[in-house]
């Protein structure tokens, strides 16, 4: 398969060869990685340095403090989970990233702990007194009955002044001064104490100005709201929720509002995480949607993996298997020219099938993954986000075209940054027919016009009013605005 002809649009002119910009301008492409992937310390080195091949320049690792019932129900934040067994090793493997140019993010679960954990107080708990408050979320099962999942953790209470402290003096400084930290994922940031999470954060940034946070500010409900507790805080960085939803227009809107709020704080758009259905069982959901639509996430998975047995991509035939890795493309293209920053579940690129289990998912389940020229796509994908800035930015984001997930079309977005640089990315996800779309006035007749592709960018002097992009096609437009 002829990945240009295949996968991108493009003119008839030749390209030229793309700069990459300064690393201080480039947004942030996270890999979010769980520990339990990997049995030994030197099988994470050698998938870190797959990371850094792709483009990865920030690796984020799932809580690395000793477990009680998962990586998020810490039993311990002073003693580091099996995986490492010594501080010294985990030091080390920090230095091997940093060494690789890579940023080095943990996550700490500020809010929430086991209600026995050492060296925690049990008056730092909320309502100790009566045993404490167990940190739970509103969700539905795959029945979509309305339902409240407990997680085994119990909320902290980070208005205390002892207990900022703590993460301070006894997790956070540590951590910076010791083992080559240089950025924190807040857990939660919804949740957390707005002043006592702005204490935290702007302590560790008067002393280590080169450390930055990224804020955690997912659930369902408007983006904004959840984001208030960050924003007050001065975190960095922002998730910006767009592939937590699953279909409509109104969380781009959502972005739109929080890029107002926060004068354009640089944001991450998900492509996968952890928390959510891989982008290969995603995808799976999109060719059969006449069977799942109307099914959540959880009902899918029972579909899939409970009811008709499927663990990996290995078990579908090739027509599928090449249909999945088609829409996981065109899907990565949307996610990772959006905003500043950008970010993937280790294993997305190596098609892994079943959701992320952060209590049970190991060796096994990463190894089954296939081969296949979805890695060769990310890699050839941030090299063009790292080309210019409009794709390391925030904008205005205005989308169209077919999002729902049981809709198959054109579907895409324009975005303009402040600066007047502008963007145009749409994809084809029908599988059959070549589509047209009519382009945008603030497209047609922009200045410095490039068609981008794997091959570098493609300067034109005009473009047609109605272009036409075959099945799975990719069309990426960047201009100025006249």
């Amino acid at each position: 398969m002829n990945f240009n002809a295949t996968y991108f649009t493009v003119p008839e002119v030749s390209p030229t060869s793309f700069s990459a910009l300064a690393a201080a301008q480039r947004g942030k492409v996270y890999a979010d990685v769980p520990l339990s992937f990997f049995a030994t310390i030197e099988d994470l080195k050698k998938y870190i340095i797959e990371l850094k091949n792709i483009g990865v320049n920030v690796l984020l690792i799932l809580p690395h403090f000793l477990p009680s019932l998962s990586p998020y129900v810490v039993k311990d934040y002073q003693q580091p989970c099996q995986l490492f067994g010594n501080w010294e090793n985990f030091a080390e493997l920090m230095k091997f990233v940093e060494e690789l140019g890579m940023d080095r993010m943990i996550d700490i679960p500020f809010n929430h702990a086991d209600f026995n954990a050492s060296h925690l107080q049990t008056r730092w708990f909320k309502d100790y007194e009566n045993n404490g408050i167990e940190a739970g979320a509103d969700d539905v099962d795959a029945d979509n009955n309305r339902i409240r999942v407990n997680w085994g953790a119990f909320i902290l209470d980070n208005s205390l002044e002892e207990l900022q402290n703590y993460w301070l003096e006894k997790v956070i400084f540590p951590h910076i001064k010791k083992y080559h930290v240089n950025a924190i994922r807040i857990d939660a940031a919804w949740g957390l104490d707005p002043a006592g999470l702005a204490r935290i954060v702007g302590e560790t940034r008067q002393r280590f100005p080169n450390v930055w946070f990224l804020a955690e500010n997912l659930g369902m409900a408007p983006l904004i709201e959840l984001a208030e507790s960050g924003i007050a805080a001065g975190a960095d960085r922002f998730f910006n929720n767009i592939y937590w939803y699953s279909g409509g227009l109104y969380i781009p809107t959502d972005i739109y509002t929080l890029y107002k709020r926060s004068n354009g704080v640089p944001t991450c758009t998900i492509y996968s995480s952890h928390d959510v259905l891989m982008p290969a069982m995603k995808a799976l959901a999109r060719i059969r949607a006449d069977e799942v639509q109307g099914l959540n996430d959880k009902a899918i998975v029972r579909k899939f993996v409970q009811y008709e047995n499927i663990h990996s991509l290995a078990q579908l035939d090739t027509n599928t298997v090449a249909q999945i890795l088609a829409l996981m493309k065109i899907e990565f293209a949307l996610a990772g020219l959006m905003s500043s920053d950008v970010m993937f579940a280790a294993g997305s690129e190596k098609g892994l099938f079943e959701r992320i289990d952060v209590c049970s998912s190991g060796p096994e389940n990463f190894a089954a993954g296939i081969h296949s020229d979805l890695p060769e796509f990310i890699r050839d994908l941030i090299k063009i986000k790292h080309s210019d800035k409009v794709f390391n930015q925030e904008g205005t984001v205005i989308p169209f075209g077919c999002w729902k997930p049981d809709q198959t079309g054109l579907k895409g977005y324009v975005k303009t940054c402040r600066d007047g640089r502008q963007a145009m990315v749409c994809v084809n996800t029908d599988s059959a027919q070549t589509l047209s779309l009519s382009l945008p006035k603030r497209i047609r007749t922009a200045d410095n016009l490039a068609i981008l592709s794997n091959e570098g960018s493609h300067s034109i002097a005009g473009i047609a009013d109605e272009i036409s992009l075959n099945p799975y096609q990719i069309m990426i437009v960047t201009c100025d605005r006249r």
